[in-house]
Order: structure tokens, then C-alpha cells, then sequence
């Protein structure tokens, strides 16, 4: 494979929805749901944040196994988009979360944007989760999965 090769590789062949569910799905219920039930008690704020996030672990599921075409990539871009704005705003919300928007409204005009390097991961993830969906938004579906060429069968 060379550079043009690369180069002439289409976007939405490398962002299919259904490969970032998976890319998301595994180290979120990896870090955000096993390891953390099994490190709280019962009762503890991990534990009811860990049991939150198996929610969404099962949502991802529920969307790659369920849903096809449109459907799914209009899923996966609101489902990731949510969740990447949630991470966002409660950053922002929580104290001495490193977070913080400033600028200079005299010239030169500087801005400045921080946040922790922890964020970088699931905002990434997230991000490239939903930016999948959206690049697959108006995808049509198959001749071989459309609607009039199923064939209904007697049991």
C-alpha cells in the first residue's frame, strides 16, 4: 500500500458505526463498568456510577445488535454526541476539574482553552463515535436488506 493508496481511502469506509460501537463499547465497560463494580461496595457512589454506565454499555449494545442503515447511524451520532457534550459540561461544571475557557479581548486577541489529559480519551472515543454516525447519517440500505425484498415464510 502506498502513500496514494492512503491518500484515496474514504472516510466513511474507516468510521462504519458499527466498528466504533465496538472501538467505545469494550474499554468503556472495560474501565467504567467491571473494574469499578468489582473494586466498590454495594451502595457506594462508584458502584451506582458503574451500574450507570453498564446502562450505557447496554444502550451501545442494544443500538449495534437491533438497528441497521440510517437507523443505526442516526443512533450512534446522537447517542455519542450526548455523551461526549455530557463529558464536556460536566467538566466544566465540576470544581477543580483543570477545565477552563479564557480570552483576551484586546489584541492580539488570545485564546485559551485547557482542560485534564484525562478527558482526552473518552472525548476522543466519543467523539470519533459519533463522528461515525454522522458520516453514515443519509446511508441507504442494502437492496438485500430493504424492506420489499424480504420474504415472509410460514412456520
Amino acid at each position: 500500500m502506498n502513500r496514494n493508496d492512503i491518500l484515496d481511502i474514504d472516510l466513511r469506509s474507516i468510521f462504519s458505526p458499527k466498528v466504533w460501537i465496538v472501538i467505545v463499547a469494550i474499554p468503556h465497560t472495560l474501565f467504567l463498568v467491571l473494574v469499578p463494580i468489582l473494586q466498590s461496595e454495594i451502595g457506594s457512589v462508584e458502584f451506582q456510577n458503574s451500574t450507570f454506565a453498564l446502562l450505557n454499555t447496554i444502550y451501545l449494545a442494544s443500538i449495534y445488535f437491533l438497528t441497521s442503515g440510517k437507523t443505526q447511524s442516526r443512533m450512534v451520532a446522537i447517542f455519542g454526541g450526548s455523551v461526549f457534550l455530557w463529558i464536556l459540561i460536566n467538566a466544566m461544571i465540576t470544581e477543580g476539574s483543570d477545565f477552563g475557557i479564557s480570552a483576551q479581548l484586546t489584541p492580539p486577541f488570545i485564546y485559551k482553552f485547557s482542560f485534564s489529559i484525562e478527558l482526552a480519551p473518552p472525548l476522543l472515543l466519543w467523539g470519533l463515535l459519533s463522528l461515525s454516525g454522522v458520516l453514515h447519517w443519509n446511508e441507504e440500505i442494502l437492496d438485500s436488506e430493504s424492506i420489499e425484498n424480504l420474504e415472509l415464510t410460514e412456520l
